[in-house]
């Protein structure tokens, strides 16, 4: 007959042993312990493995079900063996034992419980009933929590987190491992990654899987996540045309698989996608294993709204979103790394009789907010026109100060399809901030113009910059803005060096 725990709500223990252990336990749950974890956990593992079906094994397996996160990734393997060992020791040992119940707590979600073991633990032994013990609030009962195949449930729920796939006979739950990475995959498509997440090398990690083996179990989840991260990607935050290149190259790869799939599905039945991108990602992630995507067939059942699983694996909707993802990602790499197109800006930015249609260029870099992209042309092709070498010594310097600032304007620096070429251009203007005399002393146009706009001196509605430069290449055609600055200002070789020097700066901090 299959031994089974001698513990009883009818003999209590005035002070169960595992109260002397549980708060490391929780420390080591929460990575916030301070001590020798593989000792802690060892210790545990060896009173298990001791008596792994006697009257204690209900404490040392919630102990290590506690500490099992932090085992399969950061305990020694000998460790980590001898706590398996102790695991399945008692699963062997109670899993079969006779139980009249109908469900049990390990069935449940471990997430909303495993927070509540360091305080409800120590009461499972102290002889109380449910309803005569004031700080019992879980709903199953201690007889429930205390039941054999309750406890050889918990053991196979701690095996499978230190070693995921490798039991079964539990809940469907996703992987320790990929619950970190869905975690780190919406903070980088909410474009606030976690600081120890390096976007460039999660994107690229997943675009190589992919390319690995384009017709694999992993292929439906891997083609959703880059779906849900191509606009992250494509939208200037990669610096490294690698990671596009990669993440094109794995798309490129899993559509011939997908062929020219069809499917029964009708219009609106396949999941709707690039409107919430982190629970897009989410669910990529839970499609990597059997155990999220067991996981997600319940969120299914409980949530009528979302898409059924079959849906996010089929071959058709996969090709669709693959293709979108593609051409999205193509487009961003040109636009990011190609050779930027800025000739078509004479038409608008010149007018009939060559002269500058210097109000639509100022505008143009000013409201970058709205459109970073005609900021950046705009200032590519000012830079341009500048290098081609204009007669008009007034018009140079308004170009100059133009594609500078078109640089030092927005928060980040231009991406490498227009920095490029700014980098050549600005680099080599002759200038010498440094050296020299110069009678303005902090009087220099830009400085004085940041410090108002710093203090809040112009109106929302008000460009203080762009009304500068307007008035400096064409006094004649608009007011004179205040405070007023003479062309010699403007013009003063410190003054320009400045303006260039920071620009390079920006520029060079993106490499």
């Amino acid at each position: 007959m299959t031994d089974m725990p001698a513990t009883a709500l009818s003999a209590p223990q005035e002070s169960p042993e595992c109260v002397h252990f549980v708060d490391d336990w929780h420390g080591i749950l929460h990575e916030t312990y301070g001590g020798d974890s593989d000792r802690v956990v060892l210790d545990c593992a060896r009173r298990l493995a001791a008596d792994p079906a006697g009257e204690g094994a209900y404490a040392w397996t919630l102990g290590l079900v506690m500490m099992a996160a932090h085992i399969g990734r950061f305990s020694h393997k000998d460790v980590a063996a001898a706590a398996l060992e102790a695991l399945h020791a008692t699963d062997r040992r109670l899993r079969e034992a006779p139980c009249a119940h109908r469900t049990h707590p390990y069935e449940g979600d471990l997430d909303d419980r495993i927070d509540h073991f360091v305080d409800d633990l120590p009461l499972l032994t102290n002889g109380l009933a449910e309803d005569r013990d004031p700080d019992w609030e879980d709903d199953a009962t201690k007889e429930q929590w205390l039941c054999p195949r309750d406890i050889a449930g918990y053991a196979r729920v701690a095996i499978d987190i230190i070693a995921p796939g490798s039991v079964g006979g539990i809940p469907p739950r996703l992987p320790v491992r990929d619950a970190r990475r869905a975690e780190d995959l919406r903070s980088i498509v909410w474009d606030y990654p976690s600081a120890a997440v390096d976007p460039a090398q999660e994107l690229s990690a997943y675009a190589r899987n992919l390319v690995a083996n384009p017709l694999g179990y992993h292929r439906a989840g891997l083609v959703v996540v880059l779906h849900a991260a191509c606009w992250y990607a494509a939208s200037g935050r990669i610096r490294d045309r690698r990671v596009l290149d990669t993440m094109v190259d794995a798309l490129e790869a899993v559509l011939p698989g997908l062929g020219g799939a069809s499917c029964a599905h009708g219009e609106g039945e396949h999941p709707e996608v690039g409107r919430d991108t982190a629970e897009q990602a989410t669910v990529g992630i839970h499609l990597l294993s059997p155990g999220g995507r067991g996981v997600y067939r319940h969120w299914h059942r409980e949530e009528l709204e979302t898409a059924p699983l079959e849906a996010w694996l089929c071959p058709a909707f996969l090709a669709a979103i693959a293709r979108e993802a593609l051409d999205h990602l193509r487009t961003g790499r040109e636009r990011l790394f190609g050779l930027r197109d800025t000739a078509h800006l004479d038409e608008a930015l010149l007018r009939p009789d060559g002269r500058l249609d210097v109000e639509r260029l100022t505008h143009a870099v000013r409201f970058r907010c709205r459109d970073g992209q005609a900021a950046e042309d705009a200032g590519l092709w000012a830079a341009r026109r500048f290098a081609a070498g204009p007669a008009d010594p007034r018009e140079r310097l308004v170009l100059l100060l133009v594609a500078c600032w078109s640089v030092t304007s927005g928060e980040e620096a231009p991406p490498e399809a227009v920095h490029r070429d700014l980098r050549a251009i600005l680099g080599a203007v002759r200038t010498d901030p440094a050296g020299g005399s110069c009678p303005h002393g902090d009087a220099h146009p830009w400085e004085v113009l940041a410090e108002l706009a710093g203090r809040r001196h112009f109106g929302f509605h008000e460009d203080p910059y762009g009304a500068h430069l307007n008035h400096l290449y064409a006094p004649g055609e608009y007011d004179t803005p205040e405070p007023s600055f003479g062309a010699e200002v403007w013009g003063c070789p410190r003054h320009v060096g400045e303006r260039v020097g920071q620009a390079l700066r920006v520029i060079d901090g993106a490499r």
